[in-house]
């Protein structure tokens, strides 16, 4: 027992008295790290935004609240969140739609049914685009719009009542804030 108190007694006498002060502060700035890891991600990375009107139903609705990516590249399909800059208001505004055309494509629409010729192919396709649940019936067909290069061609997917490249034209690139994460 006393060859315990004494190695106690020896570890206590080489004991750093300020061991407990520098583990708190460790702690302490490992929270804070953390802290500002999140703020980061979630200020530049992954950025809530929410849905303003009707123009995405029956996909996304009024006053829903999602996530966009910043650093994810645009896709067909994707919803993405861009600036637009609004002359009656004279103001920037951002817009949510799903992107049909990619630079180079070209795109025209015939009674509700969009067709696509992308770049470096010769013929048009239908666009499947099952994530509509319905016909559309007004400016249900434009003639041939080639998107240009640095742009992508955005149409909501409530067509009916949706003001989106069919009405503004083309949105350029660098005015794209982000893609919605799944």
């Amino acid at each position: 027992m006393t060859e315990y108190g004494d190695l106690h007694k020896a570890f206590n006498n080489y004991r750093d008295p300020w061991g407990e002060n520098r583990s708190t502060l460790h702690f302490f700035v490992l929270l804070f790290g953390v802290f500002i890891i999140f703020v980061y991600v979630f200020t530049q990375i992954l950025i809530g935004v929410r849905v303003d009107g009707a123009s995405m139903e029956p996909t996304l609705h009024d006053n829903d609240y999602l996530f966009i990516c910043t650093t994810a590249s645009v896709q067909y399909e994707d919803i993405v969140v861009f600036s637009r800059w609004d002359e009656t208001q004279h103001n920037w505004k951002q817009l949510i739609k799903r992107v049909v055309g990619l630079p180079g494509d070209v795109l025209r629409a015939e009674d509700g049914v969009l067709y696509r010729k992308e770049e470096g192919t010769n013929s048009f396709c239908v666009v499947d685009e099952s994530y509509l649940g319905f016909s559309w019936t007004k400016r249900n067909s434009f003639d041939s719009i080639t998107v240009p290069q640095d742009a992508i061609f955005v149409m909501g997917d409530n067509r009916d009542d949706s003001s989106d490249s069919r009405t503004f034209g083309s949105v350029p690139v660098s005015n794209v804030m982000g893609v919605l994460t799944d």
